[in-house]
């Protein structure tokens, strides 16, 4: 019997009703039952155990709607742990969250009447919305990749917390918001960590363009914030955190107020201040007392944010420096975008492949740049070796293709 995969959450396939049943089944990836759609006056509902969904006018909407159900309950299959295929795709999977929140306001209203927002779950979902909309731009880089994910676990808690908790009338008006708002915090978890583990082209060496690099700064800017908020809330620290504090806040104040990826010497001292502000912040991380687990890990999100975009400002140091070979940073980009770029390997080499064919591979050289097969004049950046063999090739189809 045909059962068409959904196409909003591929783990999951409607299986069509038996003969006779008013139901259909909704199954995983192992075939396993998680859930139903029960048809009735024209309309379809899906309903995992006593939950249920909103009505819907076709039934692969409401099968959707169990997915989302099991997500929330019982989280991500190991399928759905695939990274992010750009920036631009993660920030677009975030894009739907904060905007869960007139949902569960308008439910909590509902549920538990004037006391609503003072509802201690709801309060702290709210609060979490509000800082997820504050770093919409914050992975554009691994570390804040991870500093969204810390954040999402800022929702995702009291939201688990209060569908369990939730009973009668009040899970009836609340299941489906806090299953939606769960599901979309779980895969969006479960890929920006899969994303900061293997991440993709425009999220790994130079940026792609000076915003950016100007996003990402303020995301290093907005974690060290937070760890001065979070020291600011203890009523003690040891000598050593308190001078280690001090020193961080002068590396911030060190920090670029301006746009710091106009030209080569914007990026290089731009990533120089970060890195003494990754250096303070591994000294906090390293000073601050057992019972302030919190500002310990801020701490070491900082460094890692603060590491992650001085080495991302280094390589658009170098491939600035390429640019006027190529004649513009945007040629060598756009170059790159149809070929694969490999990682580096221990012997110093990436590969540079454009559909089936390998052009390369580059090789890092002693004296620091980048060479490859009828390179004769090396590169600075990776990126503009890389460029100049697919320009080659391309040059090279485009002539044996006149020829025929």
């Amino acid at each position: 019997m045909n059962s068409p995969v959904l196409q909003a959450i591929p783990a999951f396939r409607l299986r069509p009703p038996a003969d006779g049943s008013a139901s259909a089944e909704v199954v995983d990836a192992n075939n396993v039952v998680v859930g139903q759609v029960d048809a009735a006056g024209g309309a379809y509902r899906g309903r995992v155990g006593t939950d249920a969904g909103p009505r819907r006018t076709d039934a692969p909407r409401a099968a959707e709607d169990v997915g989302v159900f099991h997500i929330a309950l019982h989280a991500t299959a190991d399928a759905e742990h695939q990274p992010y295929s750009s920036v631009s795709e993660a920030r677009s999977a975030l894009s739907p969250i904060p905007l869960q929140r007139q949902e569960i306001v308008d439910s909590a209203a509902r549920a538990y009447f004037f006391h609503a927002l003072r509802q201690p779950h709801v309060a702290a979902i709210l609060d979490g919305l509000e800082a997820i909309v504050r770093e919409h731009d914050a992975s554009g880089t691994r570390g804040g990749c991870l500093r969204v994910v810390r954040l999402l676990d800022q929702v995702r808690e009291p939201a688990r917390a209060l569908l369990s908790d939730a009973a009668g009338d009040e899970r009836e008006w609340m299941a489906f918001p806090l299953a939606r708002l769960l599901a979309f915090t779980e895969l969006a978890t479960a890929r920006l960590g899969a994303t900061a583990s293997k991440p993709p082209s425009d999220l790994d060496g130079p940026f792609p363009a000076p915003h950016a690099a100007d996003q990402a700064l303020a995301t290093a800017f907005r974690t060290y914030r937070d760890v001065q908020a979070g020291t600011r809330a203890l009523s003690s620290l040891p000598d050593g955190t308190l001078h280690a504090l001090a020193v961080l806040d002068a590396a911030a104040a060190q920090l670029p107020s301006g746009p710091c990826a106009k030209n080569r010497a914007n990026c290089r001292a731009a990533a120089s201040a970060l890195d003494e502000l990754a250096t303070a912040a591994r000294s906090v991380e390293a000073s601050v007392p057992d019972t302030a687990p919190e500002v310990r890990a801020l701490a070491q999100e900082l460094s890692a944010i603060a590491t992650d975009t001085s080495a991302r400002l280094g390589s658009t140091a170098l491939l600035l420096e390429d640019a006027g070979r190529h004649g513009s940073v945007r040629t060598i980009l756009s170059a790159l975008q149809d070929a694969e770029l490999g990682p580096e390997t221990d012997g110093g080499t990436r590969s540079v492949r454009v559909d089936d064919t390998e052009t390369g591979p580059i090789q890092y050289t002693e004296n620091g740049r980048w060479t490859g097969p009828g390179i004769t004049d090396p590169y600075h950046s990776p990126e503009g070796a890389a460029a100049a063999l697919i320009n080659t090739f391309r040059d090279r189809q485009a002539t044996a293709r006149t020829r025929a």
